[in-house]
């Protein structure tokens, strides 16, 4: 009896044992590989990342697999629902007409489902979106992607650039390979004059076999009926090499903000704000001349923070008791913005840039013609 007890205390001692030792190595692994691995985190987030859109696209996980440069990749993905309004987007509005006609009408009539007795009716799988910068370029390609209830995904590319050979070939395949995994699916490539500049002679071999590379794996998804489209920004069109330029087709000017357009951008900024009854838009826009839409929304934001300082300050100083005694702490919602509080804004934010950018060279932009 006590020979059988000393042998089941050996095995359940042995099992214990190796237990102990297959957690202590399954921890070790993990420390190893966090410590040998500089992408482990951003691995690990991906595979989070992929997760949430499998679910929300209710692809099974058994069949839906990525490799290692794929899910760099998906960290870059956003939902469409993360994307801006169309209908929100101050300014250019023969750019978003155009984009409609061309692009979203075609996109949508192909999700329904509704067969077009015609094989030459389809949206441009490349678009050039062109113009200074901060008018609205990364704005209007997420409205693209959330209106045609497609996946986006930002694609810096100026990360290839950066890497080796082996690695840049890799990335950039996984590009491709999963957007074609997920489509309906919108590539947005910011500044691609950055990498996929005109070629010359002083390039080096690896980043010629890069951009070809990058060109052959585009003419896959140009020659199929993927739901794909690639949108590239630039505010150099001049620089982009011209075999690029070729795969772009529908190319749109996205100019500075006009008279009109400035105040449907301010509109647009301020509709949920509290202003004053008299509030003149188009004083404050016609005072904003040369200014982008990126540069109105900052000055706006700017407006409000000094519109709000005073309160604010006193609010922030105020005991915690007092600030919900009736009478006792100024309402906040009580402060309204007047066009005042915005031209002086925008004056401080002109000769901010005047002090600071004095001398500065200033960059023309070339309009491109339609091949």
């Amino acid at each position: 009896m006590n020979s059988d007890q000393n042998v089941s205390s050996i095995i359940i001692k042995t099992i214990g044992f190796c237990a102990s030792a297959a957690i202590a190595t399954f921890v070790v692994s993990k420390v190893l590989q966090r410590m040998t691995d500089p992408n482990y985190e951003g691995k690990e987030n991906a595979k989070k990342r992929m997760a949430q859109i499998m679910k929300v696209l209710k692809l099974d996980s058994n069949k839906f697999s990525l490799n290692s440069y794929e899910l760099r990749i998906a960290t870059l993905i956003s939902l469409p629902e993360e994307g801006a309004d169309i209908e929100e987007i101050g300014g250019c509005s023969a750019t978003l007409h155009r984009l409609q006609e061309n692009v979203i009408l075609p996109l949508r009539l192909l999700a329904s489902k509704i067969i077009v007795p015609s094989s030459l009716y389809m949206p441009p799988k490349g678009i050039l979106l062109y113009g200074p910068t901060g008018c609205g370029k990364t704005m209007i390609a997420r409205s693209i992607a959330k209106k045609v209830d497609a996946l986006f995904v930002n694609f810096d590319i100026s990360i290839l650039d950066d890497m080796l050979y082996g690695e840049t070939a890799k990335l950039t395949k996984a590009l491709f390979t999963l957007t074609a995994k997920i489509q309906p699916c919108v590539i947005f490539i910011d500044e691609i004059d950055s990498v996929l500049r005109s070629r010359q002679h002083r390039d080096q071999e690896g980043t010629a076999i890069m951009k070809t590379q990058f060109m052959l794996l585009w003419d896959s998804f140009l020659k199929s009926d993927s739901t794909v489209i690639i949108i590239c920004a630039t505010n150099r069109p001049q620089d982009v090499d011209e075999a690029i330029l070729r795969r772009l087709p529908l190319r749109l000017h996205v100019p500075m903000p006009d008279l009109v357009e400035r105040e449907q951008i301010l509109r647009v900024l301020l509709r949920k704000e509290s202003l004053v009854n008299n509030f003149n838009f188009k004083k404050v826009a016609q005072e904003m001349e040369a200014l982008s839409g990126s540069e109105v929304k900052e000055v706006v934001r700017v407006a409000c923070l000094l519109r709000y300082q005073d309160v604010a300050q006193t609010l922030v100083n105020m005991p915690p008791e007092l600030r919900s005694a009736v009478g006792t702490a100024p309402s906040i919602d009580e402060v309204k913005l007047s066009h005042d509080d915005v031209l002086r804004a925008f004056h401080d934010y002109r000769n901010y840039l005047m002090e600071t950018f004095a001398g500065a060279a200033v960059v023309t932009e070339e309009v491109i013609p339609v091949d």
